[in-house]
């Protein structure tokens, strides 16, 4: 029979050992994203490359489509998501908070394309605010009510002094099937982002308004993209939380210094895409890419300022937004 003292150091070795294999493993998180697109590329490098487990981390990533995503960490089913912060503080005015912690894309590079019958039609629009106005009375598909393509597109229509809810015939089309109705001739055009609008440029569509070639420039900046938590995740995993934004910032640096490799491993995820679908899709993305993940104040007011209409309390949702987000964990505060 053992005598106390060896006992004691019998469990102590036995609980370090236990210790060393969790460390080892890294923290666990779920990370569930919206969609499958180039937007979401440095959490796709982060997995692939292995930041997250070089950070110490053990990361599910996972899909769950639109809402879904969001709607998981509401319900406590995941940790971490990659959206919109328009929809962030959406879903906080119903009371349901999370937590921004980093910016990951400020620059919107959602796009309009029309069949290149409606094209030909409104070919005397000219001005990005004359081919807006010249929106009313068409079809579109957007993917979501009141998701980030419907809120570009109600932005560009205020623009042009109309309302995209009255004068301009909305569907809603899951993103893989806008190109199909497209060509079916169902829908005038339709409201996304690349490689979808790329995919039916080269099918002979024509992109009418274009985020990314600086169409309505003013609406920058905006949390297109954030990093966001469930509520209360990062008070009790911060350390989690800072190497999530770590391993993300690894995955910026590389889009930026290292593109081939970045689009190499984007290659990998995206196997089915044409290749140099990918390769445009990507290059308009890295132009758009920040070098770091980015403090989202200013972001956050100008969203409230540009991406909410007239209806709104913008006094209220910058008061709202001060409370979802939080520059702890990106810059100099690491």
């Amino acid at each position: 029979m053992l005598n106390p003292l060896v006992r004691r150091l019998a469990i102590g070795a036995l609980l370090a050992a236990a210790s060393l294999a969790a460390s080892a493993q890294g923290a666990k998180a779920r990370l569930v994203l919206p969609a499958l697109s180039v937007l979401f590329a440095p959490v796709y490098i982060a997995e692939d490359a292995g930041y997250f487990k070089e950070a110490g981390l053990d990361v599910d990533v996972s899909q769950l489509a639109g809402p879904a995503a969001l709607n998981a960490l509401i319900g406590g089913s995941a940790d971490f998501t990659t959206i919109a912060g328009l929809l962030q503080l959406r879903a906080a005015q119903r009371g349901q908070k999370t937590l921004a912690i980093a910016g990951l894309q400020e620059n919107a590079t959602t796009e309009v394309v029309l069949s290149a019958e409606a094209a030909q039609r409104l070919s005397a629009a000219r001005s990005p605010v004359e081919r807006a106005r010249a929106l009313k009375g068409l079809t579109l598909a957007v993917d979501a009510a009141n998701g980030l393509p419907h809120a570009f597109l109600r932005y560009v229509a205020r623009q042009a002094g109309i309302d995209a809810d009255r004068d301009i015939r909305l569907v809603f089309i899951a993103p893989p099937g806008m190109d199909a109705a497209l060509q079916k001739k169902e829908v005038d055009g339709f409201v996304f982002s690349s490689p979808f609008t790329l995919e039916a440029v080269r099918r002979g569509a024509q992109l009418w308004i274009s985020g990314p070639r600086g169409d309505f420039a003013d609406l920058n900046p905006t949390t297109y993209n954030v990093l966001v938590a469930r509520d209360g995740y990062c008070t009790s995993a911060a350390d989690t939380c800072r190497k999530m934004v770590a391993a993300l910032d690894r995955s910026l640096t590389l889009i930026g210094t290292e593109p081939q490799k970045a689009l190499a491993l984007l290659g990998r995820r995206f196997d089915k895409m044409d290749p140099e679908l990918l390769k445009q899709a990507f290059e308009s993305f890295q132009r758009n890419t920040p070098a770091r993940a980015m403090p989202m104040g200013k972001a956050f007011a100008h969203t409230v300022e540009t991406m909410f209409g007239p209806q709104d309390d913008k006094a209220a949702l910058s008061a709202l937004a001060r409370t979802i987000y939080t520059d702890d964990f990106v810059g100099g505060a690491r």
